[in-house]
């Protein structure tokens, strides 16, 4: 049964969630291991003590000393409410705004915090003695601690989805203190980054703060900048490289390679300056995910443009070695470079997007087998191009001939490889034959034979015939690309209107078109001889003779008394002495021209 595309798509985003669950619901049992951990559990990948409301408060303030991690701090916010792409940004931003709001409403004492990882009440932040009173009272409460689904204490969603108001109303008033010198946010947060501008920049309008619109279009006019400062800085810095390649391809190469450079730089400048400005978190996540393909795209685009520089100087290489086999190598390399690159692509867009792509990644384990029988013929050609590349049955280039096609090899891909005929047209075959039917490498011959008949006339005398056959050998003794150690000329045959004489030898050539041209000389060179010699060459011809009785004698028939003996004798008037074993002669030997 044979799968369309849509199917397999779905049977494996399919396979994903189901995965994806399976291994949800294996968190959530051991989930419900660590809830039973003792008071000093640490999570194992973090190192961050989330054990108790008083150790989880330690972990954040302990955060913000010289020497500490802010990033520590985020971990002890519940961020399971916010987008995936934007968690690592928003924690650090709301941890220094919360450090903020709690530095300046209560002096926190860790006595007064309880320390029961057992106990299942969540801990506000109101429970500490303190003067406030009315309203800051219920700002207070607000911030509260309570155990996560995985069962560690961290600051509740609800905590972190009013973190930004409480910071608004907090940020004018003095400190207080927790017992942590105050700290305060480094530029490169959004809360550093917001206090650089002064404070009627900091208010509000459609829907941003001013310094916000303003940073946002400083932002997009940077970026146009460094997009083409990059590409002028790349053109002047790769000029001397450049050099080594051919100048009609030098403009090519500059054109295409710089303008994805730019727009990489140009993205990556926005992405990380967006995170700088303090966006909501809607707008900062759709403008990150945008940013985030945007990027993508471009490194894309640069690398399939680096990959073609790369293939180009190597080719270059390549043309300097005597086996076409590296030509085929360096376009294979590309290709799966290529491939690589686009999957790497493809995988963080997903990201972006918050896809299970661990689920989606062992959903392939499942829906492997629904591939490989829709993608059989796919598989069959790949695995015929690696057959391509171990045996290497011809290289680019070479004459080839296989089921019925014959013609030059061009090109050799994952899936197929490309011959172009001798009538200017290219035909595709798929890998997979290679490796069930045979090659005829017609361009890995040493040597090109000729093996013709000369017919010449039946009024040529026997001296002449000997004469003649001598006089070809000595002209493929003496022609540069015949071969010198094997070759034959004889009287062959008596066919009905010529004596036959076989030409049998090799031409050294490395392709048609000098084969083409040794054949022709050498051709010439037999004519010009037979003309030397008055060898005539014989065409189908039928002799009628016309005989009068009356005016033309009657032709004298031989007088042969004993036609037996006559013929014995008459042979070996013509043969010489009897001759032995002992008298054979010795096997054909090929000697070198003659001088004359």
């Amino acid at each position: 049964m044979r799968l369309n595309l849509f199917q397999i798509l779905l049977l494996i985003l399919v396979s994903g969630v189901e995965f994806h669950r399976g291994t949800t619901g294996a968190a959530e049992e051991n989930a419900t291991v660590k809830t039973e951990e003792p008071k000093d559990a640490v999570d194992p990948s973090l190192k961050v003590k989330l054990s108790s409301p008083r150790e989880t408060l330690k972990t954040f303030f302990n955060a913000f000393k010289p020497g500490g991690n802010p990033e520590n701090a985020a971990l002890t916010l519940n961020l399971s409410e916010k987008p995936l792409n934007i968690r690592s940004t928003v924690g650090i931003h709301d941890a220094y705004q919360l450090k903020d709001v709690i530095d300046r409403m209560v002096y926190v004492q860790y006595y007064q915090v309880p320390d029961d990882p057992e106990s299942k009440t969540p801990f506000r932040l109101s429970q500490i003695t303190t003067k406030l009173t009315g309203a800051d009272e219920d700002d207070a409460a607000l911030i509260e601690i309570a155990p996560d689904e995985t069962g560690y204490w961290r600051f509740t969603d609800d905590t972190v989805s009013v973190i930004g108001d409480l910071y608004q109303r907090w940020k004018d008033r003095p400190t207080i203190g927790t017992g942590i010198i105050p700290t305060d946010a480094p530029i490169w947060t959004p809360t550093g980054f917001e206090k650089l501008f002064p404070q009627q920049l900091t208010k509000q309008h459609f829907l941003l703060a001013d310094y916000q619109w303003l940073c946002l279009f400083a932002l997009i006019f940077i970026g146009f900048i460094l997009d083409r400062v990059t590409r002028l800085l790349l053109s002047r810095l790769v000029r001397g490289w450049l050099r080594f390649f051919d100048k009609d391809n030098e403009t090519t190469i500059e054109v295409k390679i710089f303008r994805p450079m730019g727009l990489l730089v140009q993205g990556y400048v926005w992405y990380e300056g967006t995170k700088l400005l303090g966006l909501p978190d809607f707008a900062l996540s759709l403008l990150l995910i945008a940013l985030q393909i945007f990027t993508v795209i471009a490194a894309i685009w640069t690398c399939f443009l680096l990959i073609d520089v790369g293939r180009h100087y190597l080719f270059r290489k390549a043309r300097k070695t005597p086996s076409k086999f590296d030509d085929l190598l360096v376009q294979l390399l590309s290709k799966s470079l290529k491939v690589f690159f686009v999957c790497v692509g493809v995988l963080t867009a997903a990201q972006a997007f918050g896809l299970p792509i661990a689920g989606l990644l062992g959903g392939m384990g499942i829906g492997g087998a629904a591939i490989a029988l829709a993608s059989k013929d796919t598989f069959s050609n790949i695995f015929g191009s690696f057959t391509v590349l171990a045996d290497r049955p011809f290289e680019v280039g070479d004459w080839v001939i296989t089921n019925d096609v014959e013609g030059t090899v061009e090109t050799v891909g994952f899936r197929s490889t490309r011959i172009r005929t001798f009538y200017n047209s290219i035909i595709t075959l798929p890998n997979s034959l290679l490796t069930t039917t045979s090659v005829d490498n017609m361009g890995a011959r040493r040597y090109r034979r000729i093996n013709t008949s000369l017919g010449v006339q039946y009024n040529t005398t026997p001296e002449q015939i000997d004469a003649f056959c001598e006089g070809i050998r000595e002209l493929i003794r003496r022609h540069p690309y015949t071969r010198k150690d094997y070759y034959h000329v004889y009287f062959n045959q008596f066919s009905e209107s010529s004596l036959n004489i076989l030409l049998y030898c090799f031409l050294e050539c490395p392709d048609w078109a000098i084969e083409l041209r040794e054949r022709h000389r050498l051709f010439n060179d037999i004519l010009r001889l037979a003309q030397k010699l008055k060898v005539e060459f014989a065409f189908p011809t039928r002799t009628l003779h016309m005989f009068n009785h009356e005016n033309d004698p009657l032709p004298e028939e031989p007088k042969l008394p004993d036609p037996t003996e006559s013929g014995q004798r008459i042979g070996a008037q013509i043969a010489g002495p009897l001759q032995g074993v002992q008298d054979r002669p010795g096997p054909v030997s090929f000697s070198g021209p003659n001088s004359f």
